[in-house]
């Protein structure tokens, strides 16, 4: 494992992030350092508690980008109220699948700092309408 790669955690509304990554999946290949919370059946304490459940369970000191997919509501709000863990930790909201790609894709590649940027623009790019 590269040190250096963060980790993706999903905070999202009952399947999407489980979804989501297994899309990332079929087009990039397995992914490693990834976790998937979903907010089905939990309270707001409880959904918190199981994000930060999510970044104790990585490698210790290892970066970690949290992805919502809404900046209000449940998943959003838990994103935000999360403790980071002594870790360095991203928190990006409206999760898509361009977002993801950029992510997964880059991840060992690129300073996060500037990875950031590039999936806020991949993730903007992939909303056309027409």
């Amino acid at each position: 494992m590269d040190d250096l790669r963060p980790a993706a955690v999903l905070v999202t509304h009952g399947v999407l992030g489980t979804e989501l990554v297994r899309t990332v999946e079929r087009i990039l290949g397995p992914q490693t350092d990834v976790a998937v919370v979903s907010n089905d059946g939990l309270s707001a304490d409880g959904l918190v508690a199981a994000l930060e459940a999510s970044l104790d369970s990585l490698v210790p000191g290892q970066a970690a980008v949290v992805f919502s997919d809404l900046a209000a509501g449940s998943c959003g709000l838990a994103a935000r109220r999360a403790g980071a863990s002594g870790r360095v930790v991203r928190r990006i909201t409206g999760a898509n699948l361009p977002m993801l790609l950029e992510f997964f894709h880059y991840r060992g590649t690129i300073p996060l700092d500037d990875l950031l940027p590039r999936m806020e623009t991949k993730g903007r790019a992939g909303i056309v309408s027409s």
